[in-house]
Parts: structure tokens; sequence; C-alpha cells
């Protein structure tokens, strides 16, 4: 009788396999040849950077990591606390999407660690909600910084020695032990933008009066962050023997009007110039808010790659401002551009994408789905969505 522990061991073994078998492959060559590289360092959701003056205009489609365990049956909460559980998840979510997902996604050897939304903060002190119920892990709802003072109480975290910072040395320690040579183990970086954590630690409505009365604290505030932040990378680079590289950076609380173009650019714009500089550049911008109102200040950050365009950005807007040597990741609305929406709608947005970035270098993307009405339902929608796109997106 072959114990659960065995059974996950040979699975993984062969899903293993089927990835190194596949990578070369020429259909899988064929995606790879849309790509320049990944941008930044993968972290929860990959990002590669499309290269310039393809005929085409690369597409990809992807699923949060909540429809992916509804997929496998998997439950979340064993995926974040066991190593050989979350390997598993990562190996399946790959197979499964090459052989089902005809986008331009390619096969990569590359296993992200990702410990979900507010580990960043964790390792401040602010204690991560579990995974439970199906979902993913979630950012502690707890401010830690009531008063002003409190802020000069944290302490830098220790890259080793903390409890969370131990369960990453843990997972990063098993999964190289499973994968050898044969894949790269991407150890996590610290990859948020500076304004949401520090919104989680001080609380969002203290952090807005703050920028009024006091702004001077903020920069303090901002400051700290940015040595945490450092510290991290340095740390992390030490570790591993590299140098810093070009980031991937979660902004997704640079969102108008949570905060003003004005405030963007008084307190957030001049660390990401900073967090630029110090890592040889940030390959990817991400907000999955409104950022139209300050695409102009984003596009001054130094060595840019690519900026996240959300379906909540105004892309005519965008692209009357877009740098023609910063690459657009263009999104969709997950539900209503794919998962409730017709093959006539679906054919419209992407023509109207098209027609928007005449001129410009830029990938489209269809992401964070969840299931909407049922899975069988939504992953047809989103197979029909891959076929259309594939037709619409063959050619500029």
């Amino acid at each position: 009788m072959i114990n659960r522990n065995e059974s996950r061991s040979k699975n993984i073994q062969f899903l293993m396999d089927y990835v190194k078998n596949q990578y070369g492959s020429k259909d899988n060559q064929l995606r790879q040849n849309n790509w320049v590289s990944f941008a930044g360092l993968p972290g929860i959701f990959v990002r590669h950077l499309p290269k310039k003056d393809l005929d085409n205009v690369p597409f990809i489609a992807d699923l949060d990591r909540e429809m992916w365990a509804s997929i496998f049956q998997m439950d979340l909460n064993e995926v974040y606390t066991d190593p050989d559980a979350y390997l598993e998840f990562e190996l399946r979510k790959k197979v499964y999407a090459y052989q089902n997902f005809f986008d331009d996604n390619p096969l990569t050897d590359a296993i992200t660690m990702w410990f979900g939304v507010g580990y960043c903060e964790s390792l401040l002190g602010i204690p991560q909600e579990p995974a439970q119920s199906g979902h993913e892990p979630w950012v502690g709802k707890i401010s830690i910084i009531k008063e002003k003072a409190d802020l000069d109480k944290i302490p830098i975290p220790d890259f080793y020695n903390f409890a969370s910072a131990k369960l990453v040395h843990i997972f990063y320690a098993r999964i190289m032990e499973q994968v050898g040579e044969d894949f790269k183990v991407i150890f996590p970086e610290w990859d948020f933008g500076l304004f949401g954590i520090a919104t989680h630690l001080r609380g969002m409505e203290n952090l807005s009066i703050d920028f009024i009365d006091d702004p001077v604290f903020v920069h303090e505030l901002m400051k700290f962050l940015l040595r945490v932040k450092k510290s991290w990378s340095l740390e992390r680079a030490k570790f591993l023997g590299v140098a810093p590289q070009p980031l991937y950076i979660a902004n997704d609380d640079v969102n108008v009007p949570i905060i003003s173009p004005k405030a963007y650019r008084e307190f957030i714009l001049p660390y990401e110039k900073e967090i630029s500089l110090f890592h040889g550049g940030i390959d990817y911008w991400h907000s999955c808010g409104r950022i139209d109102p300050v695409l102009k200040d984003i596009m001054e950050i130094p060595s840019l790659k690519m900026v996240h365009i959300s379906p909540w950005t105004d892309i005519e807007k965008a692209v009357s401002v877009a740098n023609h040597d910063i690459i657009l990741e263009i999104v969709l609305n997950p539900v209503d551009d794919v998962e409730k929406a017709t093959s006539q709608e679906m054919k419209e947005k992407l023509r109207r994408i098209k027609d928007c970035c005449q001129g410009l270098h830029y990938t489209v993307r269809a992401d964070a789905f969840q299931i909407v009405s049922t899975l069988e339902n939504d992953l047809k929608q989103i197979k029909q969505w891959i076929e259309i796109a594939r037709e619409e997106l063959s050619y500029k």
C-alpha cells in the first residue's frame, strides 16, 4: 500500500519529468519565442517581457490560486504549510496550463515561492491570516503603528530567525532538495510596494490624515520601510550569492482616488525611484487599481521596463501618456471581459485594445480568474477567450 507521502513524491517526479521533457519541445519554443525574459523575479504570477517588433501580440491567460486549488481539489492551507504540497501545486499549475490553455505562456524551469498577501507585513509584526476555507493567506487586519512613536519600536526583520523567515527557509531547503539542479527555485524577494505596507502598518485612515497633518512622519515611515526592503534584498542576495536583481514591484494600493496624484509624487515616487536604482531597474510595475492619473509620473522611474494597465485604468488616457520605450501590459476584467462575456464582446474588447495600442510595445493578459458560475463553465469561457485572442492577436 502506497502512503500519501509516497504518492505525492511519485507525482512530483512525474510532473518534473513532464516539464523537463516538454521544455525544449517545438510548441514550447514557439511560446518562448514571444518573450525576452521574465519581468523581474517571478513572484505569485510570472510575468514575461514581450519581444519588440513581433507580428503578433503575445497574450496569456492565468487563474487565481483559489481556482487552481478547486481544479486540483487541493487544500490551500496544506499548500502553504507543507513544502511538498506547495511544489506539487506549482508543478500541476504549469502542466495543466500548458496542456489546456493554448496561449503564449511557456513552460519554465522556475519554481516560484509565494506566501500570500501580507507576508512582508508579517515580518514586521502584523500576524498574517492563514489560508482557510479555500482562500489564500491574507494580510492581517491589525495596524501596529497606533501612535507615531510605535514606529521606533519595530525592528528590522531578521532574514533568518523571524518565524515567517524561518518558514521560507524551510520551504526553500526542502524544494531545492526535491528538484535538484533541474529547476530554479526563486527565493522570495521583498517585492511589495512600500506604500501598501505603510497603509497596513499605520491604517489607511490614519495614514491619509498623516499626509496632511504630518508629512514629515510619512517620510520617516517610508524611509524606514525602504531600509527594511534594502536589508532583506541584500541579505537575500548574500544568501544566494548573487547581486540584487531587477524587481517586480506589486503596488495595488497605488489606486486613484485612494491616493491622489500629488500624494503619489510626494510620498511614493521618490522611494520607487530609489528602489529602481538599488535594484538596477524595475522590470515590472504592477497595480490592479486605477493609475492613468499617475502613469506619466510612474514613467519617470529609471530603468522601468513594463507597467500593468488594469481594467480600472482608462486605456485611452494611459496610451496618450505612454512612453514608447516602456511596455504596457493590458489586463482584462476577468468577469466582464471573459467569464460573462459573449464571443462577440470578447472580440470587440480585443479589437479596441489593438486600435488603442497601435504603434506601442504591449502584451495582453487575462488573469485573476475565480469561479463565477461553475468551474466547468468558467473554464469553457476562458478557453473560448484564448481561441478568440489567438485569432484576434495573431497580427497587429
